[in-house]
């Protein structure tokens, strides 16, 4: 019984390291729509005209890298349900205000609805328009989560998907 509680804490082990940098998000608010990924690592490259981040998480010898993409939207810093301070955009960038439901897997005390969160649910006002983030020079070299979700849009008459951020937060 000792060897197979040991031997499934290894294979848990294992598995987290090889899947560290991509993950689900913690139970907390999220926007409606919002389907729980994340992506972890530290900001290598930036290209300010194109609102990107090149992300790059180094496991020994296997490195990955990520692409995200920064909504041209304003943005805001808040803190999480865990007290850490996250810049947010908005997820609806037509609405002006934003719905976040709480999402969690209730599996664990910790993911029960926090008291005081009326039916799960809770409204946001958009951040004021002039909260645009243009140079993004402040993260390079930083490790940084950010909280994405997959897109598309037509450039050029191609079709293409890119992973549009809502959420980072800023680990170091």
């Amino acid at each position: 019984m000792k060897f197979l509680f040991i031997t499934t804490l290894l294979v848990l082990f294992e598995a987290s390291i090889g899947f560290g940098q991509k993950g689900k998000a913690a139970p907390d608010f999220y926007p409606l729509g919002y389907s729980g990924e994340t992506w972890t690592g530290e900001v290598v490259d930036f290209n300010n005209e194109l609102r990107i981040l090149t992300l790059s998480n180094k496991n020994g010898k296997n490195s990955e890298t990520f692409v995200a993409v920064i909504p041209d939207a304003p943005y805001q810093w808040v803190r999480d349900m865990y007290k850490n301070r996250v810049v947010d955009f908005a997820f609806d960038k037509k609405s002006k205000t934003q719905t976040y439901r709480y999402m969690g897997s209730g599996e664990f005390a910790g993911d029960i609805l926090p008291s005081g969160a009326a039916n799960g649910t809770e409204m946001r006002d958009n951040p004021p328009e002039a909260n645009v983030m243009s140079e993004f020079a402040q993260f390079k070299g930083r490790k940084i989560t950010v909280y994405y979700t997959r897109a598309s849009r037509t450039v050029g008459g191609q079709k293409e998907t890119y992973n549009d951020v809502w959420r980072i937060r800023i680990l170091k």
